[in-house]
């Protein structure tokens, strides 16, 4: 790993970047959102914005959307509270409680699923757990924020980080995986961009293919496409990696990485890179980095 960079856990997976950069996470779990508050600490504050949500919800007016119907109480003080939604169903918002650490978990849920939507709660509840700071979870289990949920069940999760960089604001980098029901293998990434990329290659823009070629890591099978620019004196990048996955697998989910570097209130490269070389490097030190955490799943 290089130096002044750290280990970030994610997901399932593991990932190098860089100890100064803005992390930006997002996550779902089964389809479902999950929103950490880091700002609830405390069991009184955690107390205190449940009922604070069950007061808005009992203020709207009966059966319409968004209007009181239950509170349900789970382990280690974690609590669903449901209402109405504007289809014949219902939301559920359950805020989960492990240590001093809690987070937001919503979503919509037909009238047929109530039950089986309210025991998968009362599971989770059981399986959230606090990570101390700087800990590198083990065994299995999802991490969203300073969370962990060892649950090991087949869903379609997903998540993204963004990756700000120190001093180059005019970078996008982002890494991104979802577990997805079905992979054709004819639409890989340079299947997919192949024509595009040759085609802007020849418009005349300025634009030369820096790489397009297999790019596995460890046992992650992958393609990467790399193209940069020159236009108006500043350089533009455009890299993407693509591991496409396999279907229905937590181990092996499509996972993404995309930098760009284009048309922005910048129009010097004094923000971003000062070659072709220092953005491949950051790059390659990125790409290299990503894995499945060990025993995760």
């Amino acid at each position: 790993m290089k130096t002044g960079w750290k280990i970030h856990a994610i997901g399932r997976h593991l990932v190098d970047v860089p100890g100064d950069a803005k992390l930006i996470e997002s996550y779902k779990f089964n389809k479902v959102e999950v929103e950490p508050l880091p700002e609830i600490k405390t069991q009184a504050r955690f107390d205190l914005l449940v009922s604070e949500r069950e007061r808005e919800m009992r203020a709207v007016k009966p059966k319409t959307k968004g209007s009181f119907i239950e509170r349900v109480p789970h382990a280690n003080s974690s609590v669903t509270l449901i209402s109405w939604d504007w289809k014949e169903g219902f939301t559920f918002d359950t805020y989960f409680r492990a240590g001093t650490s809690a987070l937001k978990y919503t979503g919509d849920v037909s009238d047929d699923r109530k039950q089986a939507a309210l025991d998968r709660r009362e599971r989770y509840a059981q399986e959230w757990r606090e990570l101390r700071p700087g800990e590198i979870p083990e065994g299995i289990g999802f991490v969203a924020g300073d969370m962990i949920l060892a649950d090991k069940e087949l869903n379609r999760e997903s998540w993204s980080l963004v990756i700000r960089l120190a001093n180059k604001p005019d970078v996008s980098l982002e890494i991104s995986s979802f577990v997805v029901g079905k992979v054709d293998p004819k639409q890989t990434l340079r299947n997919r961009a192949g024509g595009i990329v040759a085609g802007m290659l020849g418009l005349g823009l300025g634009l030369v293919r820096l790489r397009n070629r297999e790019r596995s890591v460890g046992p992650i099978w992958a393609e990467e496409i790399l193209v940069a620019g020159t236009q108006n004196g500043k350089r533009s990048y455009g890299f993407k990696w693509e591991a496409p996955g396999k279907a229905d697998s937590l181990a092996e989910p499509q996972l993404n990485i995309e930098l760009e570097v284009g048309e922005s209130a910048y129009t010097t490269n004094a923000h971003s890179f000062a070659n072709d070389e220092e953005a491949l490097e950051l790059w390659d030190a990125i790409v290299d980095s990503i894995r499945l955490r060990p025993g995760a799943v």
